[in-house]
């Protein structure tokens, strides 16, 4: 199977970025802070979800009225400390490759649940801001709107959803592709595993950008 296509969607964080570790650095800090215990990156992998609150109840945090864990203060500070040792963070390095296969071709996108302020500076210190053709975040910091903005910005251009491919990371990006009326193939290495693609999704899911390549035309 070949997808034929106008335009290529990729998520951000676990796509186009390998951060899932140090998601899991900044997490732990956190859990410690409340005095929590800490998870694995594989632990991490099992329990992240959308929306972002309910995978902090799954990590162990303690969240009113069980407990007296503030999330709003929790996301806050998670985005601090997440943007203050960004620039540790590398792409996968299959993923310039991918791009530039396809710039100037395709119709690329970057599609993220990062608040657009903060993903704009991201794209740049990665080095992959001038390869896309649009960069869309949320405005909202606690990830509510990912499905909302993408749906919103295929409305303004009129390009067309069935001529897209999204490429993502986690469930919610099937999620999100589907809500879309998009193509989608899930990428293993980013923040869920495998496992949890495989229970929740029975679609295409590859292991890298370059496996990618054989399903488009």
């Amino acid at each position: 199977m070949k997808f034929s296509l106008d335009n290529i969607i990729l998520d951000f964080n676990g796509t186009i970025i390998d951060d899932a570790s140090y998601t899991t650095d900044v997490l732990n800090e956190m859990l410690l802070m409340q005095g929590h215990k800490t998870v694995t990156v594989e632990e991490y992998k099992t329990y992240f979800t959308f929306p972002v609150i309910k995978y902090y109840e799954l990590v162990g945090f303690k969240l009113p009225p069980e407990g007296n864990d503030d999330f709003d203060a929790l996301a806050k500070y998670f985005i601090e400390r997440y943007r203050g040792g960004f620039n540790n963070v590398k792409t996968f390095p299959d993923m310039k490759d991918f791009v530039e296969t396809y710039k100037g071709k395709k119709t690329l996108i970057l599609l993220s649940a990062t608040k657009e302020s903060e993903l704009i500076p991201q794209t740049k210190m990665v080095g992959v801001n001038d390869y896309f053709d649009h960069i869309i975040g949320v405005s909202d910091i606690y990830a509510k709107g990912k499905a909302e903005v993408a749906k919103d910005f295929f409305g303004k251009t009129h390009l067309n959803p069935k001529k897209t491919l999204f490429i993502g990371d986690t469930l919610h990006d099937a999620e999100v592709a589907k809500e879309l009326g998009a193509n989608i193939i899930l990428v293993a290495r980013g923040h869920q595993t495998k496992e949890v693609l495989q229970k929740g999704f029975d679609g295409l899911i590859v292991d890298s950008l370059e496996e990618v390549k054989n399903y488009i035309e």
